[in-house]
């Protein structure tokens, strides 16, 4: 095998959960452009009324790529939903080689201000989906014998910051559950990796700087030493490698993905 030809999906059956918006819907494409087919999955939880048009214009551009599409909606929150997102998605395709788990969200808060409904939504929502989402699909994949899982961790979950204690909290421990997921499953060949977006120009980010107030950006790009903040497309690539045989021997890692940086995030 070629080293390019490691880096190809051809034919494998790739689940996005998150796949509606901002850096899923990034990864959906880019998943299907490497010859993945997909289910696109998920919910618009700002404006349910979206959900279906969202996830439509993703499949869409999956099968104009020459790829097969299904689209789900589905509250990656509910343990129910995800279970029959998993037995529709193995309906259409009998096989699930590939899990992104990509939803979540937040709001910013000083940690005195953080209600105990309000740390449960976060919680619930960034790292119960990830935990729940791979216990449905982990058993698919066990039976195959291979599968690689993808988990959107943060940055945030590594060295978390003011107004974030909840958002921080959820992510590390989306680290640590890849670890622990990496080393039980690894023995299966199933991979489980994670990537830690830094300040990424996103419209999440773009939300929160309208709640909270943030630094400008160009206050972080000056801490940046690629000289720019993040987009989906850059999450998108580092997906598509961690997807790909070309990672065959990486696992149970999460990756910065954060330009280099500095003081603010370590």
């Amino acid at each position: 095998m070629s080293i390019v030809s490691k880096f190809l999906l051809t034919d494998r059956v790739a689940v996005i959960q998150g796949a509606g918006s901002g850096m899923g819907k990034s990864v959906a494409r880019a998943l299907a452009e490497a010859g993945a087919d997909i289910v696109a999955a998920g919910i618009n939880v700002y404006d349910k009324s979206k959900t279906l048009d969202d996830l439509e214009a993703v499949a869409a551009h999956a099968r104009s790529a020459g790829r097969k599409a299904l689209t789900v909606a589905a509250d990656v929150r509910d343990g129910q939903q995800v279970a029959d997102m998993v037995e529709k998605a193995m309906a259409g395709f009998g096989r699930i080689d590939i899990l992104v788990n990509a939803a979540g969200g937040s709001f910013a808060a000083p940690a005195l201000e953080i209600s105990d409904n309000g740390w449960d939504a976060v919680l619930r929502e960034n790292l119960k989906s990830v935990f729940v989402c791979c216990k449905a699909v982990g058993k698919v994949m066990i039976a195959q014998g291979k599968g690689s899982i993808i988990n959107f961790a943060s940055m945030a979950g590594r060295a978390s910051s003011a107004g974030n204690a909840h958002y921080g909290a959820a992510k590390a421990g989306i680290i640590s559950l890849t670890q622990s997921l990496a080393e039980e499953w690894g023995p299966y060949h199933i991979r489980v990796n994670a990537l830690a977006p830094g300040t990424m120009k996103t419209e999440g980010w773009v939300r929160v700087q309208t709640q909270w107030v943030g630094r400008p950006e160009a206050d972080i790009v000056k801490n940046i030493p690629l000289g720019r903040m993040g987009t989906s497309d850059d999450a998108a690539g580092l997906a598509v490698f961690l997807a790909s045989d070309a990672s065959d021997y990486i696992t149970g890692q999460t990756i910065n993905l954060n330009g280099g940086e500095r003081g603010y995030y370590t």
